[in-house]
C-alpha cells in the first residue's frame, strides 16, 4: 500500500508525504520537499563577511530576526568582538518578538484548526472569533517590537556585527509597555484555547536538543543539552555542534536531514520546555505545573502546547528587557564603526572562525563562518531547525501510520498533516 499526500500545506514552503506499507509494517515514510535548494551557503563564499547578516536574514521572512543575530553573533565570535549587554538586551527583545509572532501564526492559523476538523481557515476564524482576534493582536505586539528595535518588521536593518545603527526611541518602548497587559490578556486565550484541545494519544521516546545555560530559559546563547532517551544528559558548546551533529543529503528531497550519533532528534518548543522548564518565568511555569506532562514529555504533538507556553513565557521575558531598556538605555557608541566593520574590513587582520547557535521559533540554529584575512567568508554552514528535526518527525510518521489505517481516507490524511504541522516545518529554511 502506498499513503501520497501532495500537498501538505499551512506551513513556510512546500512538501509532499509518501509512506510506504507492506502486509501492514510501514517500511518508510519520507517528508519530500518540493522546491529547490536555493544555496544560501555557496552564494555567501567569496562575499564579504559583512554582507552575511544580510543575506542570510532573507532565508525566512517568518524568522529573519533569529538568522541575523545568530549570523552576527558568529562574525563577532570570529572576531573576539563583545558587543554591550545593552546591545544584547535589545537583540533578546527582538527575538523574544520573533517568536511570539512566529508561534501565534503557527499556532491559531496553522495547526489548531486541525484538531478541530476544519479545513477552511475563514471557517475557523468564524467559530472562534475571540481567539482570531487574541492571535492577531499578540502577533502585531509582537511585530511592532521588532520593527521598534530593529527598524522594521522583517529583514530587521538597525541591527548590525558590534551593535545597532540607530537605537530605538524611548517612546516606542513605552508604547509597547502601555500595551502589554493587553498582550498579555491575548496569550492567556491562545493557551486557553490550546490547552482545551484534545491531542492524540502519542509517545515515541527521541533525543531532545536545545540551549542551556544557569541563569535562564536559554535562547540567546549558552552550551547545547542533550537529553537521550535513557535519561542520560550532556553539555556541548556551539563550536562543538558540527562534530556531534552531522547533517545528511538524500535523494529524495533538496533538503538535508541531521542526526546525533546517528541516531534522529528533536528541538523545538517542546524540546526546550522539556530541558529547560525550571527556568520558565513565573505565569508559564504555573501552568506548565499544572500540566503534570511526565519528564520528558514524548508526545510531539504537544509541541503545540509547548509553543502557546513559549507565547506567554516570552511575552513575560520581554516586559522585563523593555522596563530596563525604557529606564536605562544610552546612547552608546557605534562599535562597528569603530573597528573598521561597516566597510567590511578584518579587525583581526588574519584568516579566523567564528560559529554560534541561537533558539529560533522551530529549535537550535546554527551559523558558522570561515573569515580570510580580507574579510572575505572561505566557508558557512547554516543548520536550521526543520533540518535537525526532519528524521525525528519521519521516525514519529512510522509509528503514528499504524494507529490512523483504519479510518477512511480523508480522516487518515487530515491526521497525517496534523502531525506533520504540529512540529512546524519550515521547508523554506530547510532548503535554505
Amino acid at each position: 500500500m502506498r499513503i501520497a499526500i501532495n500537498h501538505i500545506g499551512k506551513m513556510e514552503g512546500h512538501t509532499d508525504f509518501v509512506a510506504e506499507i507492506m502486509k501492514g509494517d510501514v517500511k518508510s515514510a519520507k517528508i519530500m520537499t518540493t522546491e529547490g535548494a536555493r544555496l544560501i551557503e555557496g552564494i555567501l563564499v567569496g562575499r564579504n563577511f559583512y554582507e552575511a547578516p544580510i543575506i542570510t536574514s532573507r532565508i525566512c521572512g517568518i524568522c529573519p530576526v533569529v538568522h541575523k543575530v545568530s549570523s552576527i553573533k558568529a562574525i563577532e565570535n570570529a572576531f573576539m568582538i563583545k558587543p554591550s549587554e545593552q546591545t544584547v538586551r535589545l537583540r533578546k527583545l527582538m527575538l523574544c518578538g520573533q517568536i511570539i509572532h512566529s508561534h501565534a501564526l503557527h499556532l491559531f492559523f496553522l495547526s489548531l484548526p486541525d484538531f478541530f476538523d476544519i479545513t477552511d481557515d475563514l471557517d475557523f476564524m468564524k467559530a472562534h472569533k475571540k481567539e482570531t482576534v487574541a492571535a492577531i493582536a499578540v502577533r502585531d505586539w509582537a511585530l511592532k517590537a521588532i520593527e521598534i528595535v530593529g527598524g522594521r518588521a522583517v529583514h530587521p536593518i538597525a541591527c548590525e556585527v558590534g551593535g545597532f545603527k540607530v537605537l530605538p526611541e524611548r517612546s516606542g518602548l513605552l508604547t509597547l509597555i502601555s500595551q502589554y497587559p493587553q498582550a498579555l490578556k491575548n496569550a492567556l486565550t491562545l493557551i486557553d484555547m490550546a490547552l482545551a484541545i484534545r491531542l492524540p494519544k502519542f509517545s515515541r521516546p527521541t533525543t531532545f536538543i536545545a540551549l542551556t545555560n544557569d541563569h535562564e530559559y536559554a535562547y540567546y546563547g549558552g552550551d547545547i543539552r542533550i537529553l537521550t532517551p535513557d535519561g542520560k544528559a550532556r553539555k556541548i558548546g556551539a563550536d562543538k555542534f558540527t562534530k556531534n551533529i552531522k547533517e545528511i543529503e538524500e535523494p529524495y528531497r533538496a533538503a538535508k536531514s541531521a542526526r546525533l550519533d546517528g541516531e534522529p532528534f528533536m528541538v523545538g518548543a517542546l524540546a526546550r520546555i522539556n530541558l529547560n522548564h525550571a527556568k520558565l518565568h513565573p505565569l508559564a511555569k504555573g501552568i506548565y505545573s499544572k500540566l503534570k506532562w511526565p519528564k520528558p514529555e514524548y508526545n510531539s504533538f504537544k509541541n503545540i502546547v509547548a509553543q502557546a507556553l513559549e507565547v506567554l513565557h516570552f511575552l513575560e521575558e520581554a516586559k522585563i528587557l523593555l522596563d530596563d531598556l525604557s529606564e536605562n538605555m544610552s546612547d552608546e557608541k557605534k562599535l562597528g564603526q569603530d573597528l573598521g566593520i561597516i566597510a567590511g574590513a578584518n579587525p583581526a587582520d588574519k584568516a579566523t572562525f567564528g560559529c554560534d547557535a541561537v533558539e529560533a521559533p522551530r529549535g537550535t540554529l546554527y551559523h558558522s563562518y570561515g573569515i580570510d584575512g580580507n574579510g572575505i567568508i572561505t566557508s558557512c554552514q547554516i543548520i536550521t531547525p526543520t533540518v535537525s528535526f526532519l528524521k525525528n518527525l519521519e521516525e514519529d510518521l512510522m509509528q503514528y501510520l499504524p494507529d490512523v489505517m483504519s479510518l477512511p481516507e480523508k480522516k487518515r490524511i487530515m491526521k497525517i498533516r496534523a502531525l506533520i504541522r504540529a512540529y512546524d516545518p519550515c521547508i523554506a529554511c530547510a532548503t535554505h
